[in-house]
């Protein structure tokens, strides 16, 4: 009995946290599942993406029930029945065995989303100073020929 009661402790423990899971990750974005309570899994969701893009630099494009694939659940019963005769020398035996198979579209909470800019955490700042002077100088016009150049 207590072994009953502790499992059943855990399977009502287990059902009340939530999780998420990194399923595809790109430069710029993601998909990540959320099984349990929603709320608790899509907390950690939303540092795992903040972890990749940065805080508060990324946008979750798409959220909802996706199909992941199908589960197939079979029965099989099977019933026999002895008759035997009135004088009880002879006993025949009946069975029937009846199956069922059902399928269903398995599914799953995904949250897609994408980084805000080019992807990843953004940059430090660059220490001040003018940018320097593209091909040619100043406004990208040519350098004027060298002195003595004679033509």
């Amino acid at each position: 009995m207590l072994r009953k009661v502790s499992l059943g402790l855990i399977v009502v423990l287990a059902a009340a946290c939530g999780s998420a899971r990194v399923i595809q990750r790109t430069q710029s974005g993601g998909v990540i599942e959320l099984s349990g309570d929603r709320g608790k899994a899509m907390e950690q969701a939303n540092a795992d993406m903040a972890s990749h893009c940065g805080p508060n630099n990324f946008t979750i494009v798409q959220e909802g029930e996706e199909a992941v694939g199908t589960d197939t659940y079979s029965q099989e019963n099977t019933q026999g029945q002895d008759h035997t005769s009135r004088n009880g020398r002879t006993t025949t035996t009946d069975q029937n065995t009846q199956g069922q198979t059902s399928t269903r579209t398995a599914t799953a909470w995904r949250v897609h989303y994408q980084c805000n800019g080019a992807g990843g955490p953004p940059p430090p700042a660059a220490a001040g100073g003018p940018p320097p002077a593209g091909p040619g100088g100043p406004g990208g016009a040519p350098p004027p020929p060298p002195a003595g150049a004679g033509y």
